[in-house]
């Protein structure tokens, strides 16, 4: 029997192997195992793809919505795309001086601004792509696939948002995904990453783990960044990466003031002033 183009012998194997491994994600066991880095990707895509819904990044909208006393909203889409939006014109959006670097493969944060942007001011699909375009979005571990408004610069074909558990779909989306010692420094995406830091004047980290290779491939601790603008959260940061980050920046002698233990909206809402974008 052959599933999604493997063996079942194979995905015998591949499953045993990540159960007993000791690693706390697939791509922290791909990173060591060559052989298994297609069934792998496969098992990425698999797994993430059914994720990808469009309802699913509006729920928390709607059950606020429906509550009939007002509630915090725990979506820090909501409070980013709010920033980005209040009070601005839709020919002003992409004047923003905003870069997103992710390290995730599913193109959730895009698809919100899209579907948020379309909504919100009643443009095509045309405009709003246009818009976006011009606001950097770089996934240095490749992604899911190009949506329907981004540019293919590998002529992968665009995989759309809610394309569910399609197996073609899941072999595409497949082929765009890097594993981390896949994404050396050297790639466009880690290149154009690290300009990007050494040109800001605000630094954000969201959610991110501190990897030290991935530390090291954005060139936290070589570049001459203004580390003194660096900010983010550590909510479950070990205390060993944290001294890790220390040791990448000396500057932060007294880390609790620049990286909190909080969630990414409760961090935004209460120690972020974005100030000009």
């Amino acid at each position: 029997m052959v599933t999604l183009g493997f063996k079942t012998d194979k995905i015998t194997r591949f499953r045993t192997a990540l159960l007993n491994s000791g690693r706390l994600s697939v791509d922290a066991f791909l990173e060591y195992r060559d052989d298994f880095l297609d069934i792998g990707k496969t098992a990425i895509a698999t797994a993430l793809l059914p994720y990808e819904t469009t309802s699913g990044l509006f729920r928390a909208w709607t059950v606020k919505r429906m509550r009939p006393e007002p509630i915090q909203a725990d979506n820090w889409y909501d409070l980013f795309f709010g920033v980005l939006s209040d009070g601005i014109p839709f020919d002003e959006f992409d004047k923003h001086k905003l870069s997103i670097i992710t390290f995730n493969y599913d193109r959730s944060i895009e698809r919100y601004l899209f579907t948020s942007l379309k909504n919100s001011y009643g443009k095509t699909d045309e405009e709003c792509g246009e818009k976006l375009r011009k606001i950097e979005i770089i996934h240095v571990h490749g992604s899911l696939g190009p949506l329907s408004w981004q540019p293919s610069p590998d002529g992968l074909p665009w995989i759309p948002y809610d394309s569910g558990t399609d197996p073609k779909v899941i072999k595409l989306a497949a082929q765009n995904i890097k594993i981390i010692h896949e994404g050396t420094a050297d790639t466009p995406e880690f290149t154009q990453a690290r300009n990007i830091l050494l040109n800001s004047t605000k630094v954000l980290f969201l959610g991110f783990g501190y990897h030290p290779a991935n530390l090291k491939r954005l060139g936290i601790g070589t570049l001459k960044i203004k580390h003194n603008n660096i900010k983010g959260t550590s909510l479950g940061l070990s205390y060993e990466r944290k001294e890790n980050i220390r040791r990448l920046i000396p500057i932060l002698t007294e880390l609790q003031c620049y990286l909190q233990a909080e969630d990414v909206y409760t961090f935004l809402h209460e120690h972020v002033s974005f100030g000009e974008l």
